[in-house]
């Protein structure tokens, strides 16, 4: 893990492994910490990056070849912009359908819910690929 930091941004990069969680939510913390954010930020983020991370490493990424995924924040004002970039297959969670929440838990199809949850903790998903990799952007207000 590599981590750059400043007053404004603090960048990092997580082997692309689901045992990176831990430092996924450490490094959170310690963003937290440094930029004065509340309890409630935090938490709504790293439940955000927690199902992005999990579903990039889980679906995306070829464990084969050790890729790595980058997170860059910026505390901009009054939100956080996080950037999420890796090089895995294309995918475009901004396009992703919404879940049917009044289906019976039986009936709900498997899947879905973890993008449902990084729209409702984030105020703003943007996706692209550039450069044979994924990059989504969230926005938070703090």
């Amino acid at each position: 893990m590599t981590l750059i930091s400043g007053d404004k941004r603090i960048t990092f990069s997580l082997a692309g492994a689901l045992s990176e969680l831990d430092r996924l939510n450490e490094m959170l913390k310690m963003v937290g910490e440094r930029w004065n954010l509340s309890e409630k930020a935090v938490l709504h983020m790293n439940l955000a990056l927690d199902e992005l991370f999990t579903n990039v490493v889980s679906y995306g990424i070829d464990h084969q070849a050790h890729q790595e995924v980058s997170f860059s924040l910026d505390h901009c004002g009054d939100e956080i912009i996080i950037v999420v970039a890796d090089s895995g297959k294309p995918f475009d969670p901004t396009h992703a359908p919404e879940p049917e929440l009044d289906l019976p838990i039986d009936d709900q199809p498997v899947g879905g819910l973890g993008i449902f949850l990084m729209r409702q903790y984030t105020d703003n998903i943007e996706y692209r690929r550039e450069n044979e990799k994924n990059i989504v952007t969230l926005t938070k207000k703090i």
